[in-house]
């Protein structure tokens, strides 16, 4: 189930898009209008400004509507680009795939601390790009905070019901002892009667005679 911040994010960069369409594309102009020589950011806002936000959401798409395979191979692929060629492009695609629930390859925490570090890189980031990662980071620490609240909610029941299950202990090894105790004066109470009977029984013997058969 997709979250609303990821509904938000896709409704949000679609007028974004199309707002670059009418103006001649935001990315394009940017990237032509830097004449200086290629480094990491740049390369980056290149690729970008060819292709668009496109290539994030379709590895969002295929993290969220993929079988097992796909999932795997899509975050494997973001994860094995941000290695070899670490530009913010490929960081921020890895940062969204860890971001992205719905596949076991996602992790919320490494996708905060990445999603912040690209946030505070000034102007490596295109405005689009600011916009996306600043959605999926606000996602992910609302995630984070419901997370560690279920993490508490459940250490509080776990609790109770370890404390329950003492108490009841206690109470059935309490039963246990009383009953045992009962018993045992029981046992004695039968003893001290069958010896009052036997003393009860010799005594009539001897003033009357043993008892006929």
């Amino acid at each position: 189930m997709r979250s609303p911040l990821h509904i938000v994010s896709i409704a949000v960069l679609a007028a974004q898009l199309g707002a670059c369409a009418g103006t001649g594309n935001l990315f394009s102009n940017r990237g032509a209008a830097n004449t200086a020589p290629t480094s990491v950011a740049t390369t980056s806002q290149a690729v970008v400004g060819a292709q668009g936000l496109g290539i994030y959401l379709d590895l969002m798409r295929r993290l969220v509507e993929g079988d097992t395979v796909t999932q795997a191979e899509a975050f494997r692929n973001a994860a094995n680009a941000a290695e070899l060629a670490p530009t913010t492009t490929n960081r921020l695609k890895l940062a969204l795939a860890l971001a992205t629930p719905a596949h076991a390859a996602s992790d919320a925490s490494e996708a905060q601390r990445q999603l912040s570090a690209l946030l505070v890189t000034g102007d490596a980031l295109l405005p689009e790009e600011r916009i996306l990662a600043s959605i999926h980071l606000k996602d992910v620490e609302q995630r984070l905070i419901l997370d560690a609240a279920a993490e508490q909610l459940r250490r509080e029941a776990e609790a109770e019901l370890a404390r329950q299950n003492t108490e009841n202990s206690q109470r059935l090894d309490a039963a246990l002892a009383e009953n045992r105790r009962l018993r045992a004066e029981l046992e004695d109470a039968t003893e001290a009667l069958d010896a009052v009977t036997a003393i009860e029984r010799s005594i009539r013997e001897r003033e009357n005679g043993p008892e006929p058969q």
